[in-house]
């Protein structure tokens, strides 16, 4: 009976670990006073303006993005993806064909791309917040007097 309950809790127990590793992770951080993020929500209760530093962990590893929050808003960083993985493409070759005189004409073989299969973050982690209020100034398109 014992040995029953020490297995089953075993198997319990690794079927928590597995989730918890396979399960996307985002954990909710406060990146400064009034800024929360949350998965892939941020909601900016202050006056300012904040660039975000995130990193983003795929299939292929870590990369870091920037994205911004406006004062007094929610962002839905719904954009935050991971690129396709290829599956390998192959090799076909047709069969041959007879011409009108008798003789064979052999295609060349074509190469088929393999099929671009959808990823989705593996973790995401809020790295940090800046304060900047400044925007990018404009391009001057030239047809202003100096």
């Amino acid at each position: 009976m014992g040995q029953r309950s020490m297995v089953g809790l075993g198997i319990a127990s690794l079927v928590v670990a597995a989730v918890g590793v396979l399960a996307p992770q985002a954990a909710a951080r406060e990146l400064a006073p009034g800024l929360d993020c949350e998965r892939i929500t941020c909601r900016n209760d202050t006056d300012d303006r904040y660039r975000l530093e995130i990193e983003v962990t795929c299939w292929n590893g870590p990369r870091t993005e920037i994205r911004y929050i406006t004062a007094h808003s929610t962002r839905y960083l719904d954009d935050l993806s991971c690129p396709p993985m290829a599956r390998p493409g192959t090799t076909e070759q047709d069969p041959p064909t007879t011409r009108p005189d008798g003789t064979w004409e052999h295609p060349m073989p074509r190469q088929v791309p393999g099929e671009l299969i959808p990823q989705v973050p593996q973790r995401i982690e809020y790295r940090g917040a800046v304060v900047e209020n400044v925007l990018q100034p404009q391009q001057q398109s030239g047809s202003a007097a100096r």
